[in-house]
């Protein structure tokens, strides 16, 4: 008996571990599905920041190539008037320029790589949040599911009020009519009682009636009525 309650008792134990793991399970989803959206943003916030640098770095580059048009435009015509002095001005200022422009150019390759390995990741990330938020969607149809036919089925099992009901019902119709249990003390009463023998005896026409019939008095009128009948009306006096 006692091990019969030690196991009942890990039984129900184990049910209630398992209902609060289910819904904490669900709970932890969705939790999990807040964090992956935030990563998801902060990892979009990361792009577009890079994406500003971007392009600021490429306005850069585009100023310094005009630049260097412009001074490579100078230095020649400096040069066609005899002015190397300043040529070579215009030439050293070329190189600073594009030695800023090579590293310009690396920063934006670099960036442009950075940005595209980011993009990607984020188009994986979202699949997979997707993804995750159509499970977390199934996942809580299923646990309202289980929860639902769990109430279903505890409902079922109490079934006392069925079964009381039915008896009553059964108690109800299964007693005796008492009109009729009444008729029936009724006969038994007169089978009992010895002067019914003498009414039926009565009713039979044997010794004298014990009650006025009806058709005695029926006859007893119809007698009078012939003899009426026979001694006609009398003749009225002469005035």
């Amino acid at each position: 008996m006692l091990r019969m309650l030690r196991d009942l008792t890990r039984i129900a134990g184990a049910k209630v571990r398992d209902k609060s793991e289910e819904a904490f399970s669900v709970e932890l989803l969705d939790l999990k599905i807040r964090e992956a959206e935030q990563n998801l943003g902060g990892a979009k916030r990361t792009m577009a920041a890079l994406l500003m640098r971007l392009r600021a770095e490429e306005r850069s580059a585009g100023r310094i190539a005009g630049e260097i048009a412009d001074l490579e435009e100078r230095a020649c015509e400096a040069i066609a008037r005899g002015r190397d002095d300043l040529a070579l001005q215009g030439a050293e200022a070329i190189a600073e320029l594009e030695d800023e422009q090579a590293l310009r150019s690396n920063t934006v390759a670099s960036l442009k790589t950075r940005i595209e390995q980011i993009r990607l990741s984020i188009e994986k990330a979202n699949r997979r949040l997707v993804s995750l938020r159509q499970g977390a969607v199934a996942a809580k149809a299923a646990v309202a599911e289980r929860q639902a036919q769990g109430r279903i089925q505890r409902s079922l099992k109490g079934t006392t009020s069925l079964r009381e009901a039915e008896d009553l019902v059964a108690r109800i119709t299964s007693q005796s009519d008492p009109f009729e249990e009444a008729g029936v003390l009724d006969e038994i009463d007169a089978q009992l009682d010895k002067s019914s023998v003498r009414d039926r005896l009565a009713e039979a026409g044997c010794g004298t009636p014990l009650k006025t019939r009806p058709s005695d008095v029926l006859e007893r009128i119809a007698a009078k009525a012939a003899d009426k009948s026979q001694t006609g009306p009398q003749a009225k006096p002469a005035a």
